[in-house]
Order: C-alpha cells, then sequence, then structure tokens
C-alpha cells in the first residue's frame, strides 16, 4: 500500500500525529516526511527527538492545556490532517481492574483522541469554508469490534473509540472532513511494556506497515473516504 511520490498529495501537507516518539507513531511520522509532508509531532516525551519535516512537541493527550498548546502549533503550521494514534494497553482479569489503571486506559486511548480532536475541528471547519479538506485518521485496533478474556478495559476503550470515528465521520461530512480507522492486528512495537524486536514477534506486523495503512488513507483521491483498514500479519487468526 506505499505510496509513491508521484502519486502522492503529501507534499507540502501539514500532518499533526500524537505519540510520535517510538513505535507506530514514529514510523508514520518517517514514512510522511520522506513523501515530503510536514510533521507536527507529539510525545509525552520528545527529548532527543529529531527527523527532517518534522516538529516534535511535548504532549500529553489526557491534559486539555497540553492539547491546547499541541493543538495550537498544528494550526499555526496549517495542518490539514491528524492521526491519532496515542494509546496504551492493559490486560486483566475483571476482577483485578482498578480505577487507576482504568482511568490510565480509557483516559489515554478514549478521551486523548476526543480532546486532541475536538482541539482542531474548529480549524478544519474553517479550511472547509476557504475550500481546503481536512482528514482525521484514528488508529485503534482490530479489538475494537471483538473482545477476549482478560481484555476488557483495553478492548472497551478500543470499542470507545471506534464509536467517536465512526461519529465524528457521520457529523464531518458536512464540513468536508474525511475521516479513518486503522485496525491493526499484532504489531512488533513497545506495546503495553513489551520489547520491541522480541523474537515471539518475529513474524507480527512491523509498525511500518501499519504506517503504510495510514498513508493509504491520507493519499486517497479527495473524493473517497477510506472508512476503515483491518490489516493483520498472516500468522494471526483473523477475528472479526
Amino acid at each position: 500500500m506505499t505510496a509513491t511520490g508521484q502519486d502522492t498529495p503529501l507534499a507540502g501537507r501539514v500532518v499533526a500525529v500524537t505519540g510520535a516518539s517510538k513505535g507506530i507513531g514514529w514510523a508514520v511520522t518517517q514514512a510522511l516526511t520522506a513523501r515530503g509532508a510536514r510533521v507536527i509531532a507529539g510525545a509525552r516525551d520528545v527529548s532527543g527527538l529529531s527527523l527532517d519535516g518534522a516538529e516534535f512537541h511535548p504532549l500529553d493527550v489526557t491534559d486539555e492545556a497540553s492539547v491546547a498548546a499541541f493543538a495550537g502549533a498544528a494550526v499555526r503550521a496549517g495542518v490539514a490532517a491528524l492521526v491519532n494514534n496515542a494509546g496504551v494497553g492493559s490486560f486483566q482479569p475483571i476482577e483485578e481492574i482498578t480505577l487507576a489503571e482504568y482511568h490510565r486506559v480509557m483516559d489515554t486511548n478514549v478521551l486523548g483522541t476526543l480532546l486532541v480532536t475536538r482541539a482542531l475541528i474548529g480549524h478544519f471547519r474553517e479550511r472547509h469554508a476557504r475550500g481546503g479538506g481536512s482528514q482525521v485518521v484514528n488508529v485503534t485496533s482490530d479489538v475494537s469490534a471483538r473482545t477476549f478474556a482478560n481484555g476488557a478495559l483495553y478492548t472497551a476503550s478500543k470499542y470507545a473509540q471506534r464509536a467517536l470515528t465512526q461519529a465524528l465521520a457521520a457529523e464531518g461530512q458536512g464540513y468536508g472532513l474525511r475521516v479513518t480507522e486503522i485496525r491493526p492486528g499484532m504489531v512488533d512495537t513497545f506495546f503495553a511494556g513489551s520489547v520491541q524486536g522480541a523474537e515471539h514477534k518475529a513474524e507480527w506486523l512491523r509498525p511500518a506497515d501499519v504506517a503504510d495503512a495510514v498513508l493509504y488513507a491520507l493519499t486517497a483521491p479527495p473524493h473517497a473516504r477510506i472508512d476503515e483498514v483491518l490489516l493483520h500479519p498472516v500468522v494471526q487468526e483473523v477475528a472479526f
């Protein structure tokens, strides 16, 4: 699905990416800048990060003030698209879910998606009024439509992200906003405290695979909206 420099509208386009310091977010940032986009990249810790074509800003997606500062930088840059990628994982039986862990997961995955998106909607409306288009791409998970034992909290957050994505798609039609959900299966990242590159992940998706799916959505022709992309490694049983 990788787009080429000849058929992509990304050159000169400004894209905001959350959770951009590592894993999928870093791969998305690299892929976008490699194709000429300017990236406003946010993450909790951006110390030491540098990439031609990207501006790194500290961002806590659960904090309104932090989100406002990040959104302000994106708006000043003329942002045309947002990739909501920031997220955390947590897996335990329902009886072991603490209030603190509930808030950590739901606030990051759901509230974070809501706050960052909400902060840019006014700007996207103004772009539409001036004849410009805009996009939101939410990186969720294949479990945004299924669940499993010990997955109640994490999958609940992804179901909620899916609901936000679909509601935004319906609302956004009124102001030219195209919305896509990217639903990856098992990806070799630092997810849920795991180590990237671990031997048991050798056949999993790579962050670059998910970045390709994001590029696919962002480079769709203006008359087309990619509602969702579901992708798995071949070794994973496909569950819908």
